[in-house]
């Protein structure tokens, strides 16, 4: 009996995992708004039921989406903090230059664009807030400090420019370069 050369071997995980890369890939460039259940199947090559199988809703493919980038995130402050050779601030400056890079090395989209999720959507926004919140309380002996906190505040407002197109690429990384060497001289409490 051969084999149907049409039919592909079934794979759940790494089509489920194509599926997230495609939709957050589509959430980078569309907005979460475009990001449908038909245009990630396309983009996967399975049919609308094929994405269902993996995810009951858009809802949840959005939530899972959000969880998966995440899990990047961490994956890519983890590789700052230990690329850091000084323990104070390390986990501000990882947490600037995520936040001020609209590429990261390691994160597959673009972080600037999706991160607007999270700011926008009461849901992602919960993820978000529970993500920095322990990672908060991980890097407590490192960075709980007013002016690290400040240094990030200033850092999520810088970002927020980017979304007002007033943006100016070299201010920005004018700033951010500030930004980080401030966290080295941030006085302990």
């Amino acid at each position: 009996m051969s084999e149907n050369p049409h039919q592909r071997k079934k794979e759940p995980q790494l089509i489920r995992q194509s599926i997230l890369q495609h939709a957050m890939r589509l959430a980078a460039q569309k907005g979460v708004n475009g990001v449908s259940i038909q245009a990630v199947a396309d983009l996967v090559g399975v049919t609308k039921g094929g994405v269902f199988h993996h995810f009951p809703n858009k809802q949840k493919l959005l939530e899972s989406m959000v969880i998966c980038l995440l899990e990047q995130l961490d994956e890519v402050v983890d590789r700052l903090i230990s690329e850091d050779d000084q323990p104070y601030g390390c986990f501000t400056r990882a947490y600037i230059e995520i936040t001020l890079e609209k590429q990261i090395h390691g994160l597959q989209h673009s972080w600037s664009a999706i991160s607007m999720t999270m700011l926008t959507d009461k849901t992602f926004n919960e993820y978000w807030i529970e993500w920095l919140n322990t990672r908060l309380q991980r890097h407590a002996a490192t960075d709980a400090n007013m002016e690290l906190n400040i240094l990030r505040y200033a850092a999520d407002g810088i970002w927020l420019t980017a979304f007002t197109e007033v943006e100016d690429a070299s201010e920005t990384l004018e700033l951010k370069n500030e930004l980080i060497a401030r966290t080295y001289r941030a006085k302990s409490d």
